[in-house]
């Protein structure tokens, strides 16, 4: 099953310009420009139109992660078109027939996994003209058209259907293999969460925050790997607002308890285990919380999206 992740709605102009070429074979090149400019100084019109069915646009890769998991997304845009030129007379000059083509990207969500779509949703009027190269003195047809188009990025999903006691299944549990089913890295692309991820640092006590506190989320995607740092507010929080979300398996935050010096890392899990033995999917995390397990202690209790890890962090 496919899920919209992201759209984006973009406007694209394609140009080209082509050499000025007549039927009629002349007698020397000299002919040539001498017609041509006539031709053009006598008010030669272009006129043009799109080739029915002919507008298409195609995925054609990504750019570089900036920060994950947002990244250029490129989209080739392609059109036919036909057009004549008349002359003062509206006397035929000469015929084209010739491909506009242009490549343009859009910077969206696009995690790893995911696949993008690119569908022409309206295509404008051709438009064309006769000019001069200034240097050279060939005349030159211009062409341009107008193209609207939807790029969508999609991610296979699985959908939970709760079954309230109708159907109870038995766990899964796959028997050993010589290789590691399912593997360790995520399974899905993450999502994004409804607002900014947050990590929060704490004191023992109902309000006791850490401010001022370096906080440094590392991620490494394809062989790259990416370092945000953001410093706790009055209130303890620290706000990711570059990333969608913080991601399991994938992301590490760290920093130093200004108590006692030490360096705190925090993998990510892509799931963990309450303090009443209940296993939680943490693939995409929106809130982090660390709160110290007692005055002057080492340690932190994490609350993954509100939810106690049943482990604390240990430096």
């Amino acid at each position: 099953m496919y899920i919209f992740e992201e759209g984006f709605y973009h406007y694209v102009k394609l140009y080209i310009m082509v050499k000025f070429m007549i039927n009629v074979p002349p007698r020397n090149s000299l002919e040539v420009v001498h017609l041509l400019q006539f031709l053009y100084r006598r008010g030669s019109a272009c006129t043009c139109s799109v080739v029915p069915g002919s507008a298409v646009c195609f995925f054609a890769g990504f750019g570089d992660f900036n920060p994950p998991y947002y990244r250029p997304v490129k989209v080739v845009n392609r059109v036919g078109i036909t057009g004549e030129i008349r002359d003062v007379n509206g006397n035929l000059v000469t015929t084209y027939t010739t491909t506009l083509q242009a490549l343009t990207q859009a910077f969206m969500w696009a995690p790893p996994g995911t696949l993008v779509q690119c569908q022409i949703l309206d295509v404008g009027d051709c438009e064309c003209g006769v000019v001069t190269d200034p240097v050279t003195g060939e005349q030159l047809i211009w062409s341009q058209v107008k193209v609207c188009k939807e790029i969508q990025v999609k991610a296979l999903v699985k959908l939970l259907v709760p079954s309230y006691g109708f159907c109870e299944l038995d766990p899964c549990s796959p028997p050993p293999q010589p290789f590691v089913c399912p593997p360790d890295e995520p399974l899905y692309p993450p999502q994004r969460c409804q607002s900014s991820p947050v990590i929060t640092l704490l004191e023992p006590g109902l309000v006791c925050s850490i401010p001022d506190v370096d906080v440094t989320l590392t991620r490494k995607v394809d062989n790259t790997t990416v370092s945000i740092t953001k410093k706790t507010n009055a209130t303890g929080a620290a706000t990711f607002a570059e990333v969608g979300g913080f991601a399991g398996g994938l992301d590490v935050i760290s920093f130093t308890d200004p108590t006692t010096t030490k360096t705190i890392n925090f993998p990510v899990p892509l799931e963990f285990t309450d303090t009443g033995g209940t296993v939680h999917d943490s693939t995409t995390v929106c809130t982090i919380t660390f709160q110290r397990t007692a005055v002057g202690a080492t340690t932190f209790n994490a609350f993954i999206d509100t939810i106690q890890s049943a482990t604390p962090v240990d430096p």
